[in-house]
């Protein structure tokens, strides 16, 4: 995968410690160190970026410098989109910065790059209440009219949805039901659906079902792929005529009904798993108009 003029290194000084070249296995085992603690789906993603900068570079990582990267990032600019260029760059400047940190490489040449900034598309994967309404209406199947649902409600990744067991939901005492959902960097939180969807779905539990069976089956009885939800999705989008639907425009779509009709925006951050309410107000600016104003109680008198 790399050039074999690259193997050999001298020994680099850092700060009066010596760090010593990296071999192929010392390299593999780094990258392994940084992608500890990812989820599945993150680490593979991350792995993929690195191992394609490599290919690229055709140099290990003490021999790379801020002209590779730059080259790689003229590269990615002329065949990539903004938000997979984006992503790439951003995993592969993690990677120095985690070495660097932890003094395996004696320089980051990425710090000297900025991430690229992209255009906030989110706008764009929101559905209206009446376009939600109708594709919810028009799918002929009740099962995966229960999951459009669900997704919609629990505003769940599509990862955590697929994972979802019986044991993962309790009752509460309003007969609403209270989720557990397991998701992205290894974290957990609860969400609430409503008693109409959470008396709907109990519906379809079966006498023998058990806490650790998935609450929705293929048609092989196991648990559904992230796949299948896709195409479900993207297929209820397409029978109204709206194209590129995907599970995560049901998130968004969810968070921002919910608080269009006033959920306070740090339960949303909570329950959609968001480090900060820099990244859930985000949805605060996709429909102008729809907040400040209508809540002001106090009007002008009449003259």
């Amino acid at each position: 995968m790399y050039g074999n003029g690259h193997l050999i290194r001298r020994t680099v000084i850092n700060n009066g410690n010596e760090i010593p070249p990296l071999t192929p296995k010392m390299e593999l085992k780094l990258i392994q160190m940084w992608l500890h603690g990812k989820s599945g789906a993150s680490r593979r993603a991350y792995l993929t970026d690195v191992h394609h900068f490599l290919d690229f570079c055709q140099k290990r990582l003490d021999s790379i410098d801020l002209a590779d990267i730059q080259n790689w990032d003229t590269f990615l600019a002329q065949k990539y989109a903004p938000s997979s260029r984006k992503r790439k760059l951003a995993a592969v400047k993690s990677l120095f910065s985690f070495a660097h940190q932890n003094k395996l490489l004696a320089d980051n040449p990425g710090a000297a790059l900025a991430t690229p900034k992209t255009k906030d598309a989110i706008s764009e994967k929101i559905l209206t209440e009446d376009e939600w309404w109708m594709l919810l209406n028009t799918e002929p199947n009740r099962q995966h009219q229960l999951m459009l649902q669900l997704l919609y409600e629990s505003r769940a990744r599509v990862s955590e949805f697929c994972n979802l067991k019986w044991k993962d939901i309790r009752e509460k005492a309003d007969l609403s039901a209270l989720v557990t959902l397991f998701g992205k960097g290894s974290k957990t939180r609860k969400v609430t659906i409503t008693p109409h969807l959470w008396q709907a779905l109990k519906g379809t539990k079966k006498n023998d079902t058990t806490g650790n069976d998935p609450i929705f089956l293929n048609l092989r009885h196991q648990a559904y792929s992230t796949v299948q939800v896709w195409r479900i999705v993207k297929n209820a989008g397409e029978r109204v005529g709206i194209y590129g639907v995907s599970p995560h425009w049901i998130r968004h779509t969810g968070a921002t009904h919910q608080l269009l009709n006033g959920s306070p925006i740090h339960l949303q951050q909570q329950e959609l798993g968001h480090s900060g309410l820099d990244i859930t107000s985000r949805y605060l600016h996709i429909l102008p108009g729809e907040y400040g104003a209508r809540y002001c109680k106090v009007q002008l008198p009449d003259s």
